[in-house]
């Protein structure tokens, strides 16, 4: 499916000082942004189990958290592939630094509101400047590194994405409860200015000058789109409905394995983080695999290791099993993960790369978004069953779209 030109005209890597090698070069780069965007998502993870609690001690609850939840996401839905459009024609750093900056502002801002309303503004503010990131930072990766190990280096990259969101909430509830409400925005906050200092000092633009987009070649935004334009709305659609089905289960399961499976906090809790962790752990070891067997089947078995969490939730009853279900489902996410940012990357145009993944980021957002409203609305009238079912149906109509339409062309090593 894929055709491309010879490598070296799709991004060309910076220099490299005297002494170390081109490919030592591109190395260093993505080690730098990997731990950067680690240090950030450990930050922005230590201040998620305190939102409600702060919000209660406001005489707020659960439709203002509700309300944040739905600003960040709508943020990056709107703005998602402006920013992915400047991150080609301004360079991936200045978005970047952008992103990092603005989280730790954030915090910030935070630490010092005093009301709902504000909360939920710096949210959604939040979410507009954080849209930079991962469509820069997919632009790096399309830049510097060659496409037969693109998948392997978005693993990477969003493993440290990962990392940070399994790290964060854990450091998050142990400081608040040991130093209180302002400790883990402030940690937030320096961890957020730490990353982006990181950033500044090491992390050069990629993106060469001659290789920014001319004024004579920009193209309406449609027109931009990569090509074929059909397969490009089917993975759309994949990314969508993953997003959608995890966030469309998650408030039903949240009281169903209380309330009905009778777990407690640490067993659910365990089986959280053991799909975090098998992602994580799946996505740095993994991640290469669609470079070496091609970007199909990765996807088409990932998404079907993906059904075993929600038919688990149907068929299941032991808290043992549920982590098995649990480990299985993580690592056939973390297949599916850089397998398709790859796809994303293999197909875009040079000029428009980032461009692609800010639509893509944008997509994923409103899965966010639609999941637990419909969610919502559905379990007045059917039981959690149905809802963990629909999720199912979903995934596995996923799966048969990804085996008819992405084709199983390797990634080429020119």
């Amino acid at each position: 499916m894929y055709t491309h030109e010879p490598e070296q005209q799709a991004g060309v890597t910076p220099e490299a000082p005297p002494g170390q090698t081109n490919s030592q070069r591109t190395l260093h780069i993505l080690i730098l942004l990997t731990a950067s965007m680690t240090l950030l998502m450990t930050g922005h993870g230590i201040v998620l189990p305190i939102f409600g609690k702060r919000l209660g001690e406001m005489g707020a609850g659960v439709t203002e958290l509700g309300i944040m939840t739905m600003g960040f996401s709508l943020a990056q839905f709107l703005i998602s592939p402006l920013m992915g459009k400047w991150a080609d024609s301004l360079g991936r750093r200045p978005l970047i630094l952008l992103g990092l900056a603005g989280f730790a502002f954030s915090n910030i801002a935070f630490l010092l509101a005093q009301s709902p309303l504000a909360f939920i503004i710096i949210r959604t503010i939040e979410g507009f400047i954080s849209a930079a990131l991962l469509p820069a930072s997919m632009g790096v990766i399309a830049d510097i590194v060659p496409e037969h190990q693109r998948a392997r280096w978005t693993g990477l990259v969003m493993g440290g994405y990962t990392a940070g969101f399994i790290l964060g909430p854990l450091l998050g509830g142990v400081i608040f409860d040991h130093w209180g409400y302002a400790a883990p925005f402030a940690i937030s906050a320096g961890l957020a200015f730490l990353a982006t200092l990181t950033a500044l000092i090491l992390v050069p633009e990629t993106r060469q000058n001659e290789k920014q987009v001319p004024m004579q070649r920009k193209q309406g935004f449609f027109a931009s789109l990569p090509n074929p334009l059909f397969l490009f709305i089917c993975m759309l659609l994949m990314d969508f409905t993953i997003v959608f089905g995890f966030a469309f289960i998650e408030p039903q399961m949240t009281f169903y394995l209380y309330d009905q499976m009778h777990f407690s906090s640490t067993e659910f809790g365990a089986i959280v983080g053991t799909y975090g962790l098998a992602m994580l752990i799946g996505q740095m070891a993994l991640g290469s695999v669609s470079d070496k067997i091609g970007r199909k089947w990765p996807v088409v078995f990932g998404l079907l290791f993906d059904c075993v969490l929600y038919l688990g939730l149907i068929l299941l009853h032991n808290v043992y099993l549920m982590f098995a279900a649990s480990l299985i489902a993580g690592l056939g996410a973390s297949l599916v993960s850089p397998a398709l940012s790859a796809a994303y990357l293999d197909m875009a145009d040079e000029d428009h790369r980032a461009q692609t993944m800010g639509v893509r980021s944008s997509i994923t957002a409103l899965g966010g978004v639609l999941g637990p409203l419909l969610s919502t609305i559905l379990s007045k009238v059917v039981g959690a069953h149905a809802i963990f079912a629909i999720a199912c149906g979903l995934t596995l109509f996923n799966s048969l779209l990804a085996l008819l339409t992405l084709r199983n062309t390797r990634p080429s090593r020119t």
